[in-house]
């Protein structure tokens, strides 16, 4: 084999965790070269000056309609010039968690398993240069903290109310309010430009931004504070301070905080997770990067 093409129709989470993936393929077969096919979707350019690709196409037909049912004359259509016979390697989750077992595994494994390699860390790839963490500090001139709230893969729960990856509204409202006067920072939230903004004062939305600024934001931040969604893995990519309020509904193991060197997780069903957990966990993120220490009153 010379050439591996890797197509990939996932959201930013998977997106992120296919290139550890990547890069244990890379080492493996260090003389292949590498093809990633991925939509034409604005948090895909996290995959841009990755390492470990020799040729990336975002594909504007693959974000609009999917991937066609005749894949292989698709392919054919696509600007990759293949003269030689390349092996295709179609980055699908559901094609490798069959099991129960399969799923407690983090998903980067599974990516791993699909091109045929293990990965010994799961941590995301992602490349930023001077440019995208000076557009981050150009809208934080304080320290801050980033709040991020909205789930893409966030299903109904079964009693109607609600969603189950989601944190009740009136916490994140306690919360922006604690940490403003707790620890003087500014509280900013992000999301797509398509998620609601935040009804809480106090907190600056920031939504919309290029996902790669995004990431120089969170690099940055005192603390990010998350549900489980794509932007915890974007924060384990740059190893931002970090705290999940991980939903029991998803496998543990997925939550992976060992490879971070500020990070805490909060397992359980997050409607019974409580702000004084989370203020606790900030606590203990804060004191392992030395940044900021919260003031509590006594009374």
């Amino acid at each position: 084999m010379s050439r591996a093409v890797f197509v990939s129709l996932n959201a930013l989470g998977d997106t992120l965790c296919i290139t550890p993936a990547l890069r244990a393929f890379r080492q493996a077969n260090p003389g292949v070269s590498i093809t990633v096919v991925t939509q034409a979707a604005p948090f895909t350019r996290v995959l841009d000056g990755n390492p470990d690709i020799d040729l990336l196409i975002y594909s504007e037909r693959m974000y609009l309609n999917g991937i066609p049912e005749q894949r292989n004359q698709w392919i054919a259509t696509l600007p990759i010039a293949l003269r030689d016979a390349a092996t295709l390697y179609m980055m699908d989750l559901r094609a490798v968690v069959t099991s129960a077992d399969v799923f407690q595994q983090h998903i980067s494994k599974a990516f791993a398993k699909i091109v045929g390699v293990e990965t010994d860390s799961v941590r995301p790839v992602i490349v930023l240069d001077e440019l995208e963490r000076r557009a981050a500090r150009l809208l934080t001139p304080k320290p801050y903290t980033v709040l991020s709230w909205h789930s893409v893969s966030n299903p109904e729960r079964e009693d109607g109310q609600g969603r189950k990856k989601d944190w009740p509204a009136e916490s994140w409202r306690e919360l922006a309010q604690r940490i403003r006067e707790e620890l003087d920072l500014d509280v900013f939230s992000i999301g797509s430009e398509r998620d609601p903004f935040p009804d809480v004062p106090g907190v600056q939305p920031l939504h919309g931004l290029p996902i790669k600024v995004v990431a120089a934001l969170l690099e940055n931040a005192a603390c990010v504070v998350t549900v489980e969604n794509g932007i915890g893995h974007l924060s384990a990519a740059v190893d931002a301070p970090l705290v999940v309020i991980y939903s029991n509904l998803m496998p543990l193991p997925w939550a992976n905080p060992a490879e971070a060197t500020a990070c805490e997780v909060i397992y359980k069903d997050p409607r019974q997770t409580t702000v004084n957990e989370v203020l606790e966990a900030m606590d203990r993120v804060l004191a392992k990067r030395g940044t900021v220490q919260r003031c509590v009153s006594v009374s």
